[in-house]
C-alpha cells in the first residue's frame, strides 16, 4: 500500500502551534501549526480552486516582462466569475483576447483537477503537438511554484507532453488536434486552446464529445475568428 509520503513526496509538518504563556499561567496558541494550516487549506481547496489564487499561491510566467517575469495570478473578480462558471459547466467555451490570462486560468483549473481528484485523465489539445507540450509545461510551472507549506503536493513527473501524478493515478497529457487523437479514451477534462484557428476543429470536437459523456468536461478557448468555434460559442452548430 502506498504511504502518504510516497504519494505527496514531502513530509507532513508536525511542529506544534506557537504558544504564549499569559500572566496567571494561561496558555494561548498564537497561530495554528503548519500541519493544521495545510489541513485547512486542503479542505478549502478541494472544492474551491479560486481560494488558491486568493491566498497568493498561484504564479505565472510573463515572457514579455524581462525584469519580473514570475508573477502572482491576478485576483480579479471577472476571472473569479469565469472560474466559478467553469466549475458548474461541463461544456464551456470562452472568447478571449491576448493578455486576459484566460489560458493561464484554464491551465491552472485543469491542474487543480489533476491534483485534487484521484484518477483524473486530463488532455490539453492544440493545433500542433509542441503547442500542447507548452501548455503541459505551464501546468508544471504553476505546480512547481505552489508553496510546499500551503498544500500537500503530490509527486509529479514531467516529460514531453505529459505531467503525471503517479500516487494519485492522474495525469495531464498534451495531444494535437485530430479526430483520432482521443477517440478511444475516456476523459475527465479536455482543454482545447485557440480552437478557432484549428483546421480540424469540428472533427476534433465531435470525436472528443463522446469521451466526456457521463460527467467529463470540455473547455474551448480562443481568440475570435469566423468558423466552428464562433458557431460553438453562439449555439449555431449545424
Amino acid at each position: 500500500m502506498d504511504t502518504l509520503e510516497s504519494i505527496i513526496g514531502q513530509k507532513v509538518p508536525n511542529q506544534p502551534s506557537a504558544s504564549i504563556i499569559l500572566p496567571g499561567g494561561i496558555i494561548t496558541h498564537d497561530s495554528p501549526s503548519p500541519a493544521a494550516t495545510i489541513a485547512k487549506n486542503m479542505e478549502v481547496y478541494f472544492s474551491n480552486p479560486w481560494a488558491m489564487v486568493e491566498d497568493g499561491h498561484i504564479w505565472t510566467h510573463d515572457e514579455v516582462d524581462t525584469l519580473r517575469p514570475v508573477k502572482q495570478f491576478p485576483n480579479n473578480p471577472w476571472l473569479q466569475s469565469i472560474a466559478s462558471l467553469w466549475l458548474t459547466e461541463n461544456l464551456f467555451a470562452v472568447y478571449k483576447s491576448r493578455r486576459m490570462m484566460i489560458t493561464w486560468l484554464m491551465v491552472f483549473l485543469h491542474l487543480w483537477l489533476a491534483m485534487f481528484r484521484e484518477g483524473a485523465a486530463i488532455y490539453f489539445v492544440s493545433d500542433k503537438e509542441e503547442k500542447s507540450d507548452e501548455l503541459v509545461r505551464r501546468a508544471s510551472f504553476i505546480f512547481d511554484h505552489i508553496p510546499d507549506e500551503a498544500v500537500l503536493k503530490p509527486v509529479a513527473k514531467l516529460s514531453y507532453c505529459y505531467l503525471e501524478f503517479p500516487g494519485l493515478n492522474s495525469f495531464i497529457q498534451g495531444v494535437p488536434q485530430g479526430a483520432n487523437q482521443l477517440r478511444q479514451y475516456g476523459a475527465t477534462a479536455i482543454l482545447a486552446d485557440e480552437l478557432a484557428f484549428w483546421e480540424k476543429a469540428r472533427e476534433t470536437f465531435m470525436a472528443c464529445k463522446p469521451t466526456i459523456d457521463g460527467g467529463g468536461k470540455f473547455t474551448g478557448i480562443s481568440s475570435p475568428n469566423e468558423g466552428f468555434f464562433r458557431e460553438l460559442c453562439f449555439d449555431l452548430i449545424r
